[in-house]
């Protein structure tokens, strides 16, 4: 199962119903899967010839995607591809093949990408070419390029071997760390997968207490070709962990946390110490040292909390994720400004069986990354921004992290309805660009106080199960006020379309 597609989301309804068991989907990637406990829920039949088969060799049902951007790039979590102007068309075939305990699957992905042209915002950062993002140091074009171009990605492959209750392997699928819908704070598939190794958990591992989850990672992340050419590091190194527990005597509940730390690749190579971070203090204090009195280091962190409560009996969850992006000094500090470089999501989701075997779900999801107050008074960081490892928290320039951007907010409420013939959904989203640079450039150019960049997105989509194929179309009609904080007011109409060959 995918990090991030329309069976995952089903899954988790089916979840809030009572009618699934397995992972609880706050901890997943390519291999995740879960296992229906009910004869009668709308896509039974659909799923029963899943690619799961039992042949040691099975045919991963390959799917043409296209995307179409009718005046200025727009699109979010879709892993390799990026969605520039004009059409966008992405080819994912593969193959799983499986011996005893070890699973090999090759799923790769084919882009092309017309990339027409559109107006930039001019960009004045020393040294950066004229595709760079305008408002700060960051691996986050606006436009990749001058022209179309061609991407191959390894997407969704991996080697695996299950040493129950472990797995482990290499990888270069997407993974999801958190209980978001719509955003993950720390792990997301909003940019390309990048190259790791892992351990963790084959499953939930159960035992009196209740059930755990785990995933550690290490991974190489790579720089786009549209970011400062200067920079002679470009390869960086990043080790997370992700862990998740669902105590037994609280149903439904559960609780988790992440922590990811990247950093630039010394010409020496990656220190042993390095793969390791994970585990090191929360606290800035120990870190000081008459040369370091900041106790600062060379390595950028995220740390998230994380919970999700599902009420199976009512169809209906609540989840919030809370993380920050800088260490306290001591404890004391994190009493008294918690709220320092902090992000924060909060959602819920009601499902509710209809007639005609037929399930509706309505989402509701709020995400803040915006810079707290604690910024005028001490040194505050951009999420997914550095001053050291300046690309920041990208892979090939785009956000590993929540789609949204670095200083993104965005307030979300959507509904889909399930049924045997397939699925329809439609969302209206409001989506704040980067207010950190706002202020930032409102201070230096005396604006006016109504200038913030947001787009409002209109949003439908809809799976047809037409024979051996899955067919599925979508829009998002934007109107985006104040691009660029320039006072220019646009529309877009985002169109997409899939088919999914599933053969018997």
């Amino acid at each position: 199962m995918p990090a991030s597609a329309p069976w995952t989301d089903y899954a988790r309804v089916l979840q809030d119903l009572g009618a699934v068991e397995g992972w609880t989907l706050t901890v997943r990637s390519a291999a995740t899967s879960v296992t229906a406990t009910t004869p009668a829920h709308p896509w039974v039949g659909r799923l029963s010839g899943s690619d799961a088969a039992a042949a040691r060799l099975s045919i991963i049902a390959p799917r043409l995607r296209l995307y179409a951007n009718s005046r200025f790039p727009v699109g979010r979590n879709d892993a390799a591809v990026w969605q520039g102007r004009g059409l966008t068309s992405a080819l994912d075939v593969g193959a799983t093949a499986s011996w005893r305990s070890l699973t090999m699957t090759l799923h790769p992905t084919f882009i092309h990408t017309r990339n027409e042209r559109f107006r930039l915002a001019p960009v004045s950062l020393p040294g950066m070419p004229e595709y760079a993002y305008p408002w700060r140091v960051i691996d986050m074009p606006q436009r990749f390029g001058a022209g179309a171009f061609s991407t191959f990605d390894w997407g969704q492959s991996e080697v695996r071997l299950d040493a129950s209750p472990v797995s482990l392997g290499l990888s270069t699928a997407n993974r999801w760390w958190g209980p978001g819908i719509r955003n993950a704070i720390v792990m997301s598939d909003n940019a390309p997968g990048f190259p790791h190794a892992f351990v963790g958990t084959n499953g939930p591992w159960n035992t009196r207490m209740g059930r755990f989850e785990a995933a550690w990672i290490w991974g190489r992340l790579a720089q786009s070709d549209w970011f400062d050419p200067s920079v002679s590091e470009d390869d960086r190194f990043l080790t997370g962990i992700a862990v998740s527990y669902s105590p037994s005597f609280f149903p439904g509940l559960t609780l988790g946390g992440t922590r990811v730390f990247y950093s630039l690749i010394p010409d020496g190579g990656v220190p042993v110490e390095d793969y390791f971070t994970v585990f090191s203090g929360v606290r800035k204090e120990p870190q000081a040292t008459p040369q370091n009195p900041t106790g600062d280091d060379e390595h950028d962190q995220l740390l998230s909390l994380f919970g999700r409560w599902v009420f199976p009996n009512d169809g209906f969850e609540v989840y919030a994720e809370w993380a920050r992006n800088d260490h306290s000094w001591k404890v004391s500090d994190f009493f008294l400004e918690p709220e320092h470089s902090q992000a924060y999501t909060i959602g819920f989701q009601k499902a509710m069986r209809l007639t005609g075997n037929r399930i509706l779900a309505m989402t509701t999801e709020l995400t803040h990354l915006e810079r707290s107050t604690t910024f005028q008074v001490r040194a505050t960081p951009t999420y997914y921004a550095h001053s050291v490892v300046t690309q920041g928290y990208t892979h090939r320039g785009q956000i590993i992290g929540a789609g949204i951007g670095p200083g993104g907010n965005s307030q979300h409420f959507g509904a889909d309805l399930y049924a045997p013939w397939g699925s329809w959904g439609i969302y209206l989203e409001r989506q704040v660009h980067d207010n950190d640079a706002y202020y930032a450039w409102a201070t230096a150019n005396g604006a006016e106080y109504c200038c913030h960049d947001v787009s409002f997105h209109l949003g439908g989509d809809a799976l047809f199960f037409v024979g051996a194929f899955d067919l599925g179309a979508g829009f998002i009609a934007t109107r985006e006020f104040n691009r660029y904080f320039f006072g220019l007011d646009y529309w877009n109409l985002n169109l997409s379309f899939s088919a999914r060959w599933r053969p018997d």
